[in-house]
């Protein structure tokens, strides 16, 4: 559980890095070729909100760590993004979420 957390929190910090560091202080907005976030997101932290949208905008980043939470035996994660989205179109459109992010 240990080294999820760290791959997470080393996952989220790589798309905080490829995002840039803006002083605009912008907020992040889902593209509209995505799914519409569904409310077990739009009900938890903004935190929780912001990571699902950089899961959508990176999607290559989160799928370069792998999960070691088990969710691999429990749900067939191969990696991070599955955490958070459960089917991506070839345009890597988000199509369908997955709650496994927020709990």
């Amino acid at each position: 559980m240990k080294r999820f957390i760290a791959l997470l929190l080393i996952g989220v910090l790589t798309i905080g890095i490829f995002s840039g560091c803006n002083s605009k202080n912008e907020e992040h907005v889902l593209d509209d070729k995505h799914a519409m976030m569904p409310d077990y997101v739009l009900q938890a932290s903004p935190k929780v909100q912001e990571t699902y949208i950089l899961a959508a905008k990176y999607p290559e980043v989160l799928a370069s760590v792998p999960c070691y939470c088990n969710c691999y035996e429990s749900s067939g994660h191969m990696n991070n993004l599955a955490c958070f989205v459960k089917d991506i179109g070839p345009d890597k459109a988000v199509n369908q979420w997955d709650p496994h992010g927020i709990t």
